[in-house]
């Protein structure tokens, strides 16, 4: 009897001990992460923050799951993750094209507007559209919703459109005044536009069938186990239902403003 139970005591052990090594077994996976606004970005002591470092961080401890960032350009993320070079990034927005090779999981509502220089005399995107002379920057590889992608595609097909590496740029040569117009997200513009001396300087344009756009956590099909995924997915669920995710956005967003930004 004694031999049994030194047998089963050692069994259950062992299986603890797989059990332990199979927890940890998630990743390391490489997340790319790019420079906007509040979602990522370097503070006073130069250390990057944001709303996309503190949910990365957090899925990968509620996950067990070891995620390793790094900085790269949008154009070079999208590029990677189809081709199968990538595992994840962030704040990602699910289309038709990207559902292909990539899963996402959601944890950020956000809506886009066109941004103008304050006294154009514009009051749309039609009116926008109608003036053949103005030009819009749009970063490469950025996708807006539907809707907006769609009308910038047709600012595209009449030569319009300038395309740069990320929003740092496009801020930039808006208000160097070699663009007439930008798409920004409330979440991301502000830093953005502090930081080039244009806060008060610019009007706000909405589309008026503007569909609500989240954006997430996207896995790469081929490089991520259906495993990990669910782990992280489940990971961020909790955060969500225990008020976790609420008080990252509410520690980088007006946090009366905060609620509005949960998917």
């Amino acid at each position: 009897m004694r031999i049994w139970t030194r047998t089963l005591a050692s069994a259950v052990l062992c299986m603890a001990a797989v059990g332990a090594v199979n927890a940890s077994d998630c990743g390391p996976y490489k997340v790319a992460f790019y420079e906007f606004g509040s979602l990522y970005f370097k503070d006073t002591t130069g250390q990057y923050a944001g709303i996309d470092k503190d949910v990365v961080d957090e899925v990968s401890r509620r996950s067990g799951c070891r995620l390793e960032g790094f900085l790269d350009s949008r154009i070079k993320t999208w590029k990677h993750m189809e081709a199968g070079f990538l595992d994840m990034t962030v704040s990602a927005f699910s289309n038709p094209e990207r559902v292909r090779f990539a899963q996402f999981a959601p944890y950020l509502r956000t809506r886009k507007l066109l941004v103008v220089h304050a006294g154009a005399a514009l009051t749309s995107l039609e009116a926008f559209a109608h003036r053949s002379q103005l030009r819009l920057a749009v970063g490469k590889a950025f996708r807006h919703g539907a809707a907006l992608d769609a009308w910038v595609d047709a600012m595209r097909v009449q030569g319009r459109v300038d395309e740069y590496t990320d929003a740092e740029a496009v801020v930039r040569v808006f208000a160097l005044g070699r663009a007439d117009a930008f798409i920004a997200d409330p979440i991301g513009d502000r830093p953005l536009l502090l930081r080039n001396r244009l806060e008060g300087k610019v009007t706000y344009l909405e589309p008026v069938d503007q569909e609500s756009s989240v954006a997430g956590l996207a896995f790469s099909r081929k490089r991520v186990a259906e495993a990990d995924v669910q782990a992280m997915r489940l990971a961020l669920e909790s955060m969500r239902s225990d008020g976790t995710l609420l008080a990252i956005l509410r520690r980088y967003l007006p946090p009366e403003t905060a609620m509005q930004w949960l998917p």
